[in-house]
């Protein structure tokens, strides 16, 4: 496979597996939850976060003037309590299209596609069972990577891997540790229970199932959730409905809706830890009523790099939110 195309290849397969870490514990937690959890307003609590999705070359620069937009897409977060026989679940929604623009490389005018779903215990998070499938469209001399995963973790306490889309291919099965785990796609989630406050810091053990499949052995990182700062994030006025205020420049005459966050990194603790994930927690509550639901993700990013030089950065911003089922 020629070199251009392995990189254009990697950073598909990266867009689409920001999610791809599985957290398990056989040891004591190194960190506790917020109690309630952040997303706990009753044994029926809801949420679903919808994001704007961007990706940019930054070949030539990291600055936002000089970087090169080449994609968009979309994301969805939805969190139910008491929906799989009184566990919680997560589904994770995901579509990306590239732009037919010369910096997206062989990716112009492709789409890629993430779902996932994954069950667990509401207090301890411990994960029940999980399927995520991953699907990448077609590049020029390279093996379409496009996988699906499925893990129990009460029962059979297996897991299956498959790159359905290439001739051949034969499913992967794996034993999963009996002790209390955690699955990749509730990463983000896992970190906003955490204990979060200026220049914090907490941590917990996590074993990559992808990279576990293709490697042939268990391959175990440790995760640093370190909160570094705080700022304030303009979500536009469709946050009033949630108690964010509004603030008026009295100079300008501008009017925004700033949330303030916990500016905070998640990335494996280790000496080879590769790029790190941003995420943008909210400190001020979204109010539905006398409800509050905590610390949102409100945005996420990380770049990815070609050897020590990022040439694509990826960002998920919160665009809209419901904190009510919608009638089925």
């Amino acid at each position: 496979m020629k070199s251009k195309a392995k990189r254009y290849l990697a950073a598909a397969l990266a867009a689409t597996t920001a999610f791809s870490f599985v957290a398990c514990s056989t040891e004591t937690a190194e960190s506790s939850f917020d109690s309630p959890l952040p997303w706990h307003v009753s044994d029926s609590s809801y949420e679903k976060l919808e994001y704007t999705v961007e990706i940019f070359n930054t070949e030539k620069s990291e600055k936002e003037s000089e970087r090169i937009k080449i994609a968009d897409g979309t994301m969805t977060f939805t969190l139910e309590e008491g929906a799989d026989q009184g566990y919680t679940k997560l589904d994770m929604d995901f579509t990306v299209k590239y732009s037919n623009v010369d910096g997206a490389g062989n990716d112009a005018g492709l789409t890629d596609k993430i779902e996932s779903t994954v069950s667990f215990e509401p207090n301890s998070l411990a994960a029940k069972s999980m399927y995520k499938k991953v699907t990448l469209a077609d590049r020029k001399d390279s093996k379409n990577l496009s996988y699906e995963i499925t893990a129990d973790y009460f029962d059979t306490h297996k897991a299956t891997f498959k790159y359905f889309l290439q001739e051949g291919a034969k499913q992967k099965t794996r034993s999963l540790p009996k002790d209390t785990c955690r699955d990749n796609e509730m990463m983000f989630f896992v970190a906003r229970a955490q204990k979060l406050s200026k220049d914090a810091s907490t941590n917990f053990k996590m074993i990559n199932l992808y990279d576990t499949f293709n490697s042939g052995e268990t391959v175990e990182y440790r995760m640093t959730v370190a909160c570094t700062s705080t700022r304030k994030i303009d979500l536009k006025e469709w946050v009033q409905e949630y108690g964010i205020a509004a603030v008026e420049n009295e100079k300008t005459g501008e009017t925004t809706y700033p949330v303030n966050c916990y500016t905070t990194t998640l990335q494996i603790n280790d000496d080879n830890h590769g790029p790190e994930y941003t995420v943008m927690y909210a400190k001020d509550a979204f109010k539905v009523g006398e409800d509050e639901h905590k610390k949102l993700p409100i945005k996420i990013s990380y770049s990815s790099y070609n050897g020590s030089k990022p040439y694509r950065l990826t960002t998920y911003t919160l665009s809209a939110c419901s904190f009510t089922k919608a009638a089925e």
